[in-house]
């Protein structure tokens, strides 16, 4: 069952179940837009319909896989240079738009050197 992170005492959850994602090891990436759409000859792009899905392998949980699911995205850029995950943040941005990045938070400019996800909506679960 997916737990929907809409306040700050989710996002303590989250980091302390999930133990920050420490030593955690990204497996999947799957995006998907739903909202293009065609009227005649105009194209319009409705990005509350896109869905970004990360899987991550915890290490320091005892291999736990932790599936992170972002709606409604606004920016995203994953890379994967084959390091681990030493820590993440979380935190709700001025426009009430969730922020995952998979190191310390420092600055929105600083973004641009890590992962992260700005998105309308972020949940999470454990996966079987």
């Amino acid at each position: 069952m997916f737990k929907s992170i809409q306040s700050e005492q989710d996002i303590k959850e989250f980091l302390a179940q999930t133990n920050y994602l420490h030593d955690g090891y990204l497996l999947a990436v799957q995006y998907a837009n739903n909202g293009i759409s065609v009227n005649k000859d105009e194209y319009s792009f409705d990005f509350e319909k896109t869905k970004l899905i990360l899987r991550i392998m915890v290490t320091s949980i005892f291999d736990k896989v932790i599936e992170i699911e972002f709606e409604g995205l606004s920016e995203w850029q994953i890379r994967d240079d084959q390091r681990d995950i030493l820590n993440t943040a979380v935190f709700f941005d001025e426009s009430h738009r969730i922020v995952w990045t998979d190191d310390p938070y420092i600055n929105l400019e600083y973004l641009k050197n890590t992962s992260y996800v700005i998105a309308q909506s972020m949940k999470w679960r454990t996966a079987e």
